[in-house]
């Protein structure tokens, strides 16, 4: 979920045939997701070879059981929201993170958030036109149209620096460059 943006039900629904991981690009098919959108999301090597290495320990589980999604539990049956955040929350605890300002914990949808933002100040350290690339943004999170993606541009102080560099150098011109 924090290389790809997914949704954490999106994760979980995913089944053994939307884990595409022979395709050139390896990628997931997201099916019916939220407003009923389905979407293609290219993987990043790395996160490649993680799910192929999950897919090996994941076969002797299975057992022949019925079921065919991707992520599974102990006994072979589709991996639940529940056990998920518990394990989320007791590995984050582990490892120690703690809350950040204003007591909020780790979770599990904070992963989608910090791919957003993280791919956003990417565009703007490499000085992209992030206007330009947020419909496409939008489109791989799965959002209907990009001002649902917006609200990323203010939701942490290093993105909104960011952003109001970019806009520092633009306004004294009046927007000829």
């Amino acid at each position: 979920m924090a290389s790809t943006g997914l949704r954490v039900g999106e994760a979980l629904r995913l089944t053994l045939a939307d884990v595409q991981l022979e395709s050139h690009p390896p990628q997931l098919h997201v099916r019916e997701t939220k407003f009923h959108k389905s979407r293609l999301v290219p993987l990043h090597p790395t996160t490649a070879d993680a799910l192929r290495r999950y897919a090996t320990l994941r076969t002797p589980r299975d057992c022949g059981n019925a079921s065919d999604a991707f992520f599974i539990g102990a006994q072979g049956q589709p991996l639940s929201y529940d056990a998920l955040r518990r394990w989320f929350t007791t590995r984050s605890q582990q490892l120690g993170l703690a809350p950040i300002l204003g007591g909020r914990r780790p979770t599990l949808h904070a992963m989608r958030h910090t791919f957003a933002v993280r791919r956003m100040q990417l565009w703007y350290q490499e000085g992209g036109d992030v206007q330009a690339r947020l419909p496409h943004l939008s489109v791989y999170l799965g959002h209907v149209r990009p001002q649902e993606s917006y609200w990323y541009l203010t939701a942490t102080p290093d993105l909104l620096v960011a952003a109001a560099e970019r806009f520092q150098g633009y306004a004294p011109t009046g927007g000829v460059q």
